[in-house]
């Protein structure tokens, strides 16, 4: 975990909302690098996991699932 876990820890009220904190930072998934064009993000059709907004070899917008790599053609978010 990284150090937004380990603040999410101390911020919570209870062990309840601590543990959730924890559990959504746990299942994230982490973004690819920043590029120039800021993160962007979609829903998987497929795991209804987050997929990333990247750049294929030729350039092409495309978005990539962080959970079952699920690849398809970026819904416009990348210009």
């Amino acid at each position: 975990m990284g150090t937004f876990a380990d603040e999410a820890r101390m911020a919570g009220n209870s062990e309840r909302d601590r543990a959730l904190i924890i559990a959504y930072v746990e299942s994230t998934p982490e973004p690819p690098p920043l590029g120039p064009r800021g993160i962007h993000t979609s829903g998987c059709p497929r795991c209804r996991n987050t997929m990333w907004g990247q750049r294929d070899r030729d350039g092409r917008s495309i978005s990539v699932c962080a959970r079952c790599g699920f690849v398809k053609e970026a819904d416009g978010g990348l210009s």
